[in-house]
């Protein structure tokens, strides 16, 4: 057990911001908090999460088709991880705005002026937005108590840019900061960076699974 613990405190802290991801990690409440997650007990239930997807442009509109392929081969692969718990996107649209990722990421203010409007309640709502350097993903996460995620506004965002959205890890690894993830620097694992990303290890599936149990129950059917 000890070793299960070390290993969940590293996800957390083996390394700091990327530039192409800078969402914040656990803190140390946090990692603790997700540390106790292994000795708690979940149903086998299955859980959905449906995702309204949001296509943000400013002038010219991208082709659906296009951002359709991507976001469809991103979804199934973030359903192959675990057959415990799955994501069916259940709207699209288009929202004509000027936002680029890391305006968002720097600023709660304009975050919010491209969100609140368009943010469905219940849902995983995805912002696909432009980016004008190497930022590809960005999720507003706690670092700790993660038990005020269902009280608190705005807390059921995932970024992705275009470009990371064809990348189709990008979405994943934003996944993964959404449930509780760190950063580690493991080549092939999806919360890396640099490398192709196709894979979690065991205790990053536990920590998502009982994370999505535990602090995203509000959200899952």
């Amino acid at each position: 057990m000890k070793k299960i613990l070390s290993l969940v405190i590293m996800i957390g802290f083996f390394c700091g911001c990327n530039p192409d991801c800078v969402t914040k990690m656990p803190n140390k409440e946090g990692n603790r908090q997700i540390s106790e997650l292994f000795t708690t007990d979940i149903d086998d239930a299955e859980m959905v999460f449906n995702v309204s997807v949001f296509v943000v442009y400013h002038r010219t509109k991208p082709a659906m088709s296009e951002v359709s392929r991507d976001l469809d081969k991103s979804v199934a692969e973030a359903n192959s991880f675990s057959d415990k718990i799955k994501f069916k996107v259940v709207s699209s649209k288009y929202v004509k705005h000027n936002a680029i990722l890391a305006n968002i990421r720097q600023s709660k203010k304009k975050e919010d002026d491209l969100c609140t409007a368009n943010d469905v309640e219940g849902n995983i709502n995805l912002y696909i937005v432009r980016t004008d350097n190497d930022l590809e993903g960005y999720t507003p996460v706690l670092q700790n108590n993660f038990e005020e995620y269902p009280t608190l506004d705005g807390m059921e965002r995932v970024f992705v840019s275009y470009g990371g959205l064809s990348d189709g890890a990008v979405f994943i690894h934003e996944l993964g900061h959404f449930f509780g993830l760190g950063h580690t620097n493991e080549c092939r694992n999806y919360m890396s960076y640099n490398c192709y990303r196709d894979t979690f290890d065991a205790n990053q599936r536990t920590t998502i699974l009982k994370f999505a149990k535990v602090y995203r129950s509000y959200l899952h059917q």
